[in-house]
């Protein structure tokens, strides 16, 4: 039987075909690079991504802190939304200071200030932070020269804080130890439970605990504080993601954070979308901070510090915490100091806008009963019972956001303090320093 052959149009057709088919597939391509590649230059023209440069690597491990400034470290440090830049230096200490031995040459004001990244402030530079605000509206006054030594380590709890100040920071002989407490998530960083559950299950850091009969115990191997001198071990604690496996599109979004100004500018949006980041953030396309992100709780866990009354594990988390400041109390008036806390309030306390943001963007909240007075309420009068002088800065926060003229005191996406937010915070520390403690501060 004789096999017929195609039509002699079909053969002489194939390749004219795949040319169209390829021309089509060309215009598509152009269709939707195009566009993207106005956007990119557009962003790069105007300058509205942050530098492909990462911020500086300024921390490492610590078998006593869990983590500590890395001495002689520093840099330029940017907000990947584009809201500052800030020059960071850290000390031959390991403080985010300038250079302040322990001795005590000058007879100056000692005042040593313990805080998290509110102290730190990487997002201003250093003559803009409180500490050091703090230090030219007290000299006047006092007639003597002050030092405000500036021990704020981001991500610190107040357990941190004390351990800190037992194994180091009494050594510059602080007239008073002046202990900033963020309200909505230092007694979850003291309470390992709840610290894990936060962080998606990982331990950066060993815990205090209580005994049956209420009393603290130390972490294993920190019984004896007192004689352990301040060390350093090299091993990095941005090497988190080094420890599991890779996801496999984090090279790719490295290679597009370096190259691509508009992916810069997107993908911190992105990474602030919940469930953007529960979909693709394992991938790693969104960068390593969206991998750990997304194998947090949907709902952050610190946010439950307002839900009223605590449940077993918050109000757990509490008594910690309150045995923890008693416990640095007590080491700060056995050493002839005295001991001050500040409360720091969360921008979801100042600013109304900020907490119904919170609510719609955290569905599974608005079911409970919470109230964002609720944690100042406790440990104000925790405070007042075990006389020890504090000042609470979400009314004095308020008061300011209020005034129209008053500029922005947090920034609006990484919710520190800008450069007026540490203004108003010293203005308020100088004159509640000098009103509760002005004769011990000028013996």
């Amino acid at each position: 039987m004789a096999i017929k052959s195609p039509p002699s149009s079909l053969v002489g057709s194939t390749p004219g075909m795949v040319s169209r088919w390829l021309t089509r597939l060309a215009l598509l391509l152009f269709g939707l690079l195009f566009p993207l590649l106005m956007l990119e230059i557009g962003v790069r023209l105007l300058g509205l991504a942050p530098p492909p440069v990462p911020n500086p690597s300024i921390w490492e491990h610590h078998p006593l802190f869990g983590w500590w400034h890395i001495p002689h470290s520093g840099g330029t440090f940017h907000s990947d939304f584009n809201e500052f830049t800030a020059e960071v230096r850290i000390n031959a200490r390991g403080l985010r200071d300038r250079e302040i031995g322990y001795d005590n040459p000058n007879d100056a004001v000692r005042i040593l200030s313990l805080a998290d990244s509110f102290g730190e402030a990487l997002q201003v530079d250093l003559d803009q932070t409180y500490a050091k605000q703090l230090e030219q509206l007290l000299a006047g006054p006092l007639a003597r020269p002050v030092e405000v030594i500036n021990a704020g380590v981001g991500g610190w709890g107040t357990d941190q804080e004390s351990i800190f100040y037992v194994a180091e920071g009494f050594r510059y002989e602080p007239d008073v130890v002046l202990l900033a407490f963020f309200i909505r998530n230092d007694a979850v960083n003291n309470y390992g439970p709840l610290e894990i559950e936060r962080n998606g299950g990982r331990q950066q850091k060993e815990f205090f605990s209580l005994s049956p009969g209420g009393g603290l115990i130390p972490p294993p191997g920190q019984e004896s504080l007192e004689r352990t001198a301040l060390t350093a071990n090299p091993q990095q604690t941005t090497a988190i993601l080094a420890e599991e496996t890779a996801p496999p599109l984090l090279a790719v979004a490295d290679t597009l954070w370096t190259w691509s100004a508009l992916y810069r500018l997107a993908m911190p949006y992105l990474r602030d979308i919940p469930p953007v980041v529960k979909a693709i953030g394992p991938s790693g396309i969104l960068g390593g901070e969206a991998v750990i992100r997304a194998s947090n709780p949907s709902v952050p866990v610190p946010f439950f510090i307002y839900q009223e009354p605590p449940d077993e594990r918050f109000a757990a988390a509490w008594a910690l915490t309150e045995a923890l400041i008693t416990r640095l109390n007590d080491e700060v008036t056995t050493r002839g100091s005295r001991l001050a806390v500040v409360l720091i309030g969360a921008p979801e306390q100042i600013y109304s806008e900020a907490w119904q943001r919170t609510l719609t963007g955290n569905p599974g909240m608005q079911a409970l009963n919470l109230d964002l007075e609720a944690p100042n309420r406790r440990l104000t009068a925790f405070l007042e019972a075990a006389n020890i002088p504090y000042l609470d800065l979400v009314p004095v926060f308020r008061q300011a956001a209020g005034r129209p003229e008053t500029p922005p005191l947090h920034f609006r996406h990484d919710q520190h303090w800008t450069p007026a937010g540490h203004r108003l915070a010293a203005d308020a520390m100088a004159e509640f320093l000098q009103r509760e403690l002005g004769p011990h501060l000028e013996r």
